[in-house]
């Protein structure tokens, strides 16, 4: 998406009662990073905000789920707030936070790490119930164009997971379900998630695996497996659920980056990987 011109930002402030002035010079904008959407930092006056416009996915987010979820979990503590949440386009606008943005790499640190699990810990084992929204389970067979012969086998193999899955018992927790690094964040030295756009009730092995395998926690196997003790994934079943949660994962992203772009290495690397993993586990 290009940058956006400070008219329309302009337009959307004045909408939602953010700001009553048409002043141009009075507003600054900058370009945050981000994946899914495109979010903009708005200095006005003495005031920062952000404002998130939403990007084109490949699968359809329901806004409205995201609303709800997002306020719950605002309400429980596990996120920070936002001034306006519009269900019907996705704008999103939150009064600017300074905070700190995980990295990949600090997951390695054991503080940072237990942090992020706490806050996990915190959310899978709450009383909130999330409408549904995103299923990892299934999204595989809504996305996988069966043209492509990686992407077919792909979907071939997340129905032997799945199935694997179920004859070990399915949870039914509050998930996030997108546990990439910068959506864990630290502000005033609490750590909090944001971006609760795939989030819904599901298995919470899902969200440590998902987390383990978007953040590479198998490139250290000692840090992994420290990991693995830390939220008590212990035991020969659970560690063969995890690690049948993982694949679904490596599919699930896998498909979703090809969506996005169709000559995406990381998501053609993301399928032949797991079809192999499923293939030494004799699926």
């Amino acid at each position: 998406m290009n940058m956006i011109k400070t008219s329309e930002v302009i337009e959307i402030f004045l909408k939602y009662e953010i700001s009553n002035s048409k002043d141009e010079s009075r507003y600054k904008i900058s370009k945050l990073d981000g994946i899914t959407n495109t979010s903009y930092l708005v200095n006005l006056n003495d005031d920062k905000y952000v404002l998130r416009i939403p990007g084109d996915n490949p699968d359809v987010i329901n806004r409205k789920s995201e609303k709800q979820n997002t306020s719950k979990a605002q309400e429980y503590g596990l996120t920070l707030p936002y001034l306006i949440f519009d269900e019907d386009t996705g704008v999103k606008i939150s009064k600017f936070f300074d905070i700190y943005t995980y990295k990949s790499s600090d997951f390695k640190n054991e503080n940072m790490r237990k942090e992020a699990f706490k806050k996990l810990f915190e959310l899978h084992n709450s009383d909130l119930v999330f409408e549904n929204n995103f299923s990892p389970s299934n999204v595989f067979n809504e996305i996988a164009d069966t043209s492509n012969p990686i992407e077919k086998e792909a979907r071939e193999v997340g129905f032997k997971v799945v199935r694997e899955i179920k004859e070990i018992g399915i949870n039914n927790n509050p998930c996030h379900q997108d546990l990439y690094s910068g959506n864990f964040v630290i502000y005033k030295d609490q750590t909090y998630l944001i971006d609760w756009e795939y989030s819904s009730m599901g298995d919470h092995f899902f969200d440590y695996a998902d987390l383990f395998w978007q953040n590479e926690f198998d490139l250290d196997k000692s840090m992994r497996q420290q990991a693995l003790n830390e939220i008590g994934i212990l035991k020969k079943d659970d560690i063969e659920k995890f690690e049948y949660f993982e694949i679904l994962s490596m599919i699930t992203w896998g498909l979703w980056a090809l969506k996005r772009s169709p000559d995406d290495n990381d998501g053609n690397n993301s399928l032949i990987k797991a079809i192999n993993l499923a293939t030494n586990k004799k699926l």
